[in-house]
């Protein structure tokens, strides 16, 4: 376990991964004091759940549109050059809002197009990022680094909507987009100063998968050979389709302004508090249930009984909006709405790192080093793409019928779609180790299961909501 462990925080004895990784770590709580505080002004603009979608919606269309591009552009571009002109970008738009809000000037449309030049720089800037701290380490310690990674950006959902809530409530909101821009200018400092290893495209590192399990892949094959691929092969369908019942589930927090404004008639505080747990809960699972679950060979059954869960609490946090069970707490016989609502979130954090990470990770062991990139590309844009058709949805579901009842329906959808999706498929009940076997080596077919090994990796990279 000690071994393990080195392993695990081994690039953190490099001091310009480390710095990379701090500065990292401070722009994803800017980020998310934005987002928080963001969600919040729009709500207060426009009073209107279906706004909340429609921006959320329009942050996700241009990544959905550029991700198939922006890996390569990473790849052909000097990296610290792309970074510090995203950042510094970013920065920019972040400041843009910040005086409109301090000026009492913005209004939606500011909202609208602010969103959409984030989502299209931020579309870039990802994958870069990603790359960038390959650079910093070096492909032996790769996998590491973003598991490191990943626990900084939990550990930033934790932190960064709780400080965003106490901001708007004791200094205004502008004070949050303030905060976020200033990050940006750390992140792009220090690549400016930290050094990188020279980048060989060529390279290729060692595969996680035998060789005669690897099926034909051509680097030129394209993102159709990709989609070919995983067609051919029911257990990688099921890889792919775990991750996006999560997005499903996830549409659900799009209305947490609306929901602890009007349902829980709670402050900025509130909202913070609320999705603060949340991002805790995620953390606490990356570091204590994740090591648990990464040797399971029921990677289907342990996924669907995590999303099974994530439906169930989201019905739980959207009765405690309905106007009876909120008075309920209002006498003090009970602790407040807002602190249930808040352990509920946190419960609910389990379920991402464990989604996300056993199916992104087997997807990446089970890939054919010249398909890594386009299958981790294809599982971010089928993500991606779904995000503007739940968040949508939900958004005009909830101007209908309000939001504690859409809350109540989407947990209750994710759950119908978990019972269908185990019923009609019969793959996700067994191990997917056993059944994923070798085919005969054609150039499309389907390809073996990992070595035990390869699965109990942490999973290559995160997909956020």
């Amino acid at each position: 376990m000690i071994g393990r462990l080195g392993a695990t925080y081994a690039p953190l004895r490099l001091s310009p991964y480390r710095a990379f990784l701090a500065a990292q770590t401070v722009s994803t709580i800017g980020s998310l004091v934005q987002s928080t505080a963001q969600a919040w002004v729009a709500y207060d603009i426009t009073r209107s759940p279906a706004a909340l979608g429609t921006i959320a919606t329009l942050g996700v269309i241009p990544v959905v549109i550029l991700s198939p591009v922006a890996g390569t552009l990473a790849d052909r571009f000097d990296r610290r050059f792309v970074l510090i002109l995203t950042q510094g970008t970013l920065a920019i738009l972040a400041a843009a809002l910040a005086i409109l809000v301090q000026l009492d000037a913005v209004q939606a449309w500011h909202l609208y197009v602010l969103a959409v030049l984030t989502g299209a720089i931020t579309a870039l800037d990802a994958p870069t990022l990603q790359a960038y701290a390959g650079d910093l380490v070096g492909t032996t310690h790769v996998r590491q680094a973003v598991t490191l990674g990943m626990m900084g950006f939990q550990l930033s959902r934790t932190v960064g909507p709780p400080v965003a809530g106490v901001l708007v409530v004791a200094i205004g909101p502008a004070s949050a987009f303030w905060v976020n821009a200033a990050s940006f200018v750390v992140v792009a400092v220090t690549v400016a100063i930290v050094r990188g290893v020279r980048h060989h495209p060529t390279q290729t590192p060692a595969p996680l998968v035998p060789t005669d399990l690897r099926p034909a892949a051509s680097p030129a094959g394209g993102m159709a050979e990709a989609v070919r691929h995983v067609r051919t092969n029911p257990i990688l369908v099921n890889l792919y389709a775990l991750p996006l019942l999560y997005v499903l589930g996830m549409a659900s927090s799009t209305l947490y302004p609306a929901y602890v404004r009007d349902a829980l008639r709670a402050d900025a505080s509130a909202l913070g508090t609320i999705i603060g747990a949340w991002g805790a809960g995620t953390f606490v699972t990356s570091l204590v249930v994740l090591p648990l679950v990464q040797g399971t060979r029921h990677v289907g059954l342990t996924c669907a009984a995590a999303l099974v869960w994530f439906g169930m609490v989201t019905v739980g946090i959207g009765a405690l909006g309905l106007d009876g069970v909120r008075e309920s707490f209002a006498d003090g016989a009970f602790p407040s709405v807002v602190t249930v609502a808040a352990v509920l979130t946190f419960l609910s954090g389990v379920t991402g790192p464990v989604v996300l990470s056993q199916s992104t990770g087997l997807v990446q062991a089970m890939a054919p080093p010249t398909m890594r990139g386009r299958l981790s590309g294809l599982s971010g844009t089928l993500n991606s793409g779904l995000q503007p058709v739940t968040n949508l949805t939900v958004g005009a579901v909830g101007e209908a019928i309000g939001v504690p009842a859409t809350m109540i329906g989407n947990g209750a959808v994710l759950c119908a779609a978990i019972a269908a999706l185990i019923a009609f498929r019969p793959s996700i009940r067994g191990s997917f180790l056993e059944d994923a076997r070798p085919p005969a080596a054609t150039p499309h077919g389907s390809f073996g299961s990992p070595s035990p090994a390869a699965v109990a990796a942490p999973g290559e990279r995160f997909v956020p909501s």
